[in-house]
């Protein structure tokens, strides 16, 4: 059954077993509504469930499956590198929530083929385009946009009407005509093939100019899990061979010169090295200045897989020396394909630089940059617009696991460290060389990423699911049965003017500056960058330095990503500035019974102001805050925060004008928030999720931006705002020490 109050609505919000009676063409055209309003009063707003009692822990525990690979469960959005992936399953039912009304069950329509009958959904910073793709799931109208191209081309490709019948032939094409000229260049005598070849920087020494290399310790590969797998493998520090060792080993004679060492103490210690020659110190980073040059690399060992299909490691012999010598001289004759780019310093880009990194291309070895030009020359000929676009991003995706910024994981995982594992260029002092196409043993190869991303979002696309959680809550499996297959017909369009039902319009730009018309948006439902993070921009000019080249005319023209009006600032107030610019915008293309949801948290309270700031200036009042499971608990970042965050807050605003609530003195707003944040806080609790002190302030905090919205312009909200939060650490150490007594009973 359809609920009653919304047979009449001009959109209504169904499960695709069951039937709706929609208005006519006339009624639509004269009421010009949005999805949720009033049987009675059509132009009157109901609250929302997103606005009331959202399942945000249940949400959340899909999320925590969801976040220990989001690869899997989301394949659509990690084709290719971008940051702070967000989850599907939260933007789903960010979508659900706000889409029904209070007291209609989000999680019914979670595992239900539920259809929003072309809801209006705008992302105006869609990124790996999580929002996209669950408003096209659940059957809307959707809109995205993105500043920078390599955002934009990678959720492109995601969803462009491309079929697995010719993307796998498009690909044994590629196989034929250049991945076997490309594995030509890992290929040995004996019939081996070099899986990984393993580097070491070195610098000369300041006094006596002899090279020293930039070893932590000699033990070079050992398990990812060394305590039950303890063999590892060592290098000879004197003749260079490679032997197997304890990982912990601190006395070893070497088989083959004799030479005894201990293999845990190499030449350098932190940002300092000692020549083995004259026993110089010096410092690394000012001898690398004073050169003017990136550091030179030398090979060391290689893993070869060997004719019988068995891994080995080997010491590097003359044969690698005079391969890579040859290479040197191909490239002279054929100039790789990557933009000649410089760097531009940045807060992501400093430690490159520091090393005198000054284009992208150095950040690539000659073999490299061959294999790579290539490969990429070959995706170029590709005549199909849409398979040509889905190879480039395949390709771009590869270049993150093939550049002299890759380090070694390990056995017993992938080999390969992709580049941003630390979310700045950090110059890697012993980089690791991948075979660029791959073989059946590969990590990071253009061939395994073909499998691993492409055909497995492909497969997604066909076959959509959802994650279901299992009674002890560490279990989820695979519901197929709640969405319909994401076609390869879908609608996109090229401007606003030819939006219909169900259509997609992506594009690239300045989200403040819109083509679209007022109030023609049901939902902006984002989740803007913050302030003092990571610059995507910094680091995505490394894909763009190849992807410009591939894909021509199919993107913007200049040879960088940045852009003087993208959000991201260190600066909070000109960050608060430009997101009310792009939020402004919101507000004009939103209908007035509309609402803007977006996701977000930061453990500062400057974050928090300057995010109210944004949501007030440009006329919109916070009417809810739900929390929910963020990404993935162990990412760097957060292990290096004191307190983590492990929780984002679903931010829920309307326009000032459709806001009827009554205003808030600052002490009964404090109350009313805290009230509120008992009962989240409780409600985790019960479900035994223990959360951080920074987990609960920017629960307060959020809850405190609510209750003080209403009736405040944005400077006296502001001011509001930061005086309350000077009151919330008292009230934080007894939610801690309430929090550790209610574990103390749950585990007796």
């Amino acid at each position: 059954m359809i609920p009653p109050h919304l047979v009449n609505c001009p959109k209504a919000i169904f499960s695709s077993e069951q039937s709706v009676a929609y208005p006519s063409k006339l009624e639509m055209a004269d009421l010009k509504l949005s999805g949720i309003c009033s049987p009675d009063n059509p132009w009157e707003t109901i609250s929302s469930s997103i606005e009331n009692d959202f399942p945000f822990v249940e949400i959340s525990e899909i999320a925590e499956i969801e976040s220990w690979r989001k690869e899997v469960y989301r394949p659509i959005y990690h084709l290719h590198k971008w940051w702070a992936q967000r989850l599907g399953s939260v933007f789903r039912s960010i979508i659900l929530g706000s889409s029904l009304p209070n007291k209609t069950s989000v999680l019914h329509h979670f595992y239900s083929k539920t259809d929003l009958g072309g809801l209006v959904v705008f992302d105006p910073f869609m990124g790996s385009g999580t929002t996209i793709g669950e408003a096209i799931k659940l059957g809307c109208t959707v809109i995205g946009r993105d500043i920078n191209p390599v955002a934009y081309n990678g959720v492109r490709a995601a969803f462009s009407n491309v079929n697995t019948e010719d993307v796998e032939s498009t690909f044994n094409i590629l196989e034929e005509n250049v991945g076997r000229k490309v594995r030509s260049l890992y290929q040995l005598s004996d019939g081996s093939e070099v899986l990984y070849y393993f580097w070491v920087k070195h610098v000369n020494c300041p006094d006596c100019k002899a090279p020293v290399d930039l070893f932590n310790n000699y033990i070079f590969s050992k398990h990812a899990y060394s305590s039950r797998f303890p063999q590892s493998k060592c290098l000879c520090p004197k003749c260079g061979e490679v032997f197997s060792a304890r990982f912990d080993s601190t006395a070893e004679q070497c088989p083959s010169c004799s030479f005894a060492f201990d293999p845990q103490i190499g030449p350098t210690e932190k940002a300092k090295a000692t020549c083995s020659t004259c026993h110089c110190q010096f410092a690394i980073a000012s001898i690398v200045k004073e050169s003017g040059k990136p550091p030179e690399h030398r090979m060391y060992a290689k893993i070869v897989l060997t004719p019988e299909n068995k891994k080995e490691y080997r010491k590097i012999t003359s044969e690698d020396l005079l391969k890579f010598s040859q290479i040197n001289d191909l490239l002279c004759q054929e100039p790789p394909l990557i933009n000649k780019t410089e760097l531009k310093p940045g807060k992501n880009t400093t430690q490159a630089m520091n090393y005198c990194y000054t284009q992208w291309e150095q950040f690539f070895n000659p073999r490299q940059l061959l294999a790579l030009s290539w490969l990429g020359k070959e995706i170029q000929k590709i005549e199909n617009q849409n398979l040509r676009l889905i190879f480039s991003i395949l390709f771009s995706g590869t270049l993150e696991f093939n550049n002299m910024f890759c380090s070694f994981k390990g056995e017993g995982t992938g080999a390969v460290r992709h580049m941003f594992s630390h979310h700045i260029l950090k110059p890697e002092r012993h980089p690791i060389e991948a075979n660029v196409w791959g073989t059946s043993k590969s990590s990071g190869a253009f061939s395994s990423l073909f499998k691993s991303r492409l055909l497995r979002c492909l497969k997604y696309r066909e076959n959509p699911f959802e994650i279901e959680v299992s009674k002890n809550k560490k279990v989820g499996t695979k519901n197929f049965k709640c969405n319909k297959p994401i076609g390869r017909d879908l609608n996109f369009v090229n401007r606003s003017d030819e939006l219909r039902p169900y259509s997609v319009y992506l594009s690239c730009g300045d989200s403040s500056k819109t083509d679209l018309h007022d109030q023609s948006v049901d939902l902006v439902v984002t989740d803007p960058p913050f302030f003092d993070n990571v610059h995507y921009s910094e680091l995505a000019d490394f894909f763009y330095a190849w992807q410009h080249p591939l894909l021509g005319d199919m993107t913007a023209t200049s040879d960088t990503t940045r852009h003087p009006n993208e959000v991201q600032d260190a600066d909070s107030q000109k960050f608060s500035e430009k997101l009310a610019a792009v939020f402004s915008e919101c507000h004009r293309v939103l209908k007035d019974t509309g609402m803007l949801v977006f996701t977000y948290h930061h453990s500062k309270e400057e974050g928090w102001s300057a995010v109210s700031h944004a949501v007030a200036s440009a006329g919109f009042n916070f009417v809810s805050a739900q929390p929910v499971k963020a990404e993935m608990s162990i990412a760097v970042p957060k292990q290096q925060a004191k307190d983590p965050i492990d929780l984002d807050i679903i931010l829920v605003c309307r326009k000032a004008s459709q806001d009827s609530r009554s205003r808030f003195s600052l002490q009964q707003a404090v109350i009313s928030a805290s009230e509120r944040t008992d009962s989240q806080i409780e409600r985790f609790w019960e479900s035994d999720r223990k959360l951080s002190r920074n987990d609960l302030r920017i629960i307060i905090l959020s809850n405190l931006l609510v209750q003080l919205s209403s009736g405040r312009m944005s400077k006296e909200l502001q001011l509001e705002f930061d005086r309350a939060a000077l009151l919330i650490n008292d009230k934080i150490d007894k939610y801690l020490e309430k929090q550790a007594l209610c574990l103390q009973k749950s585990k007796a």
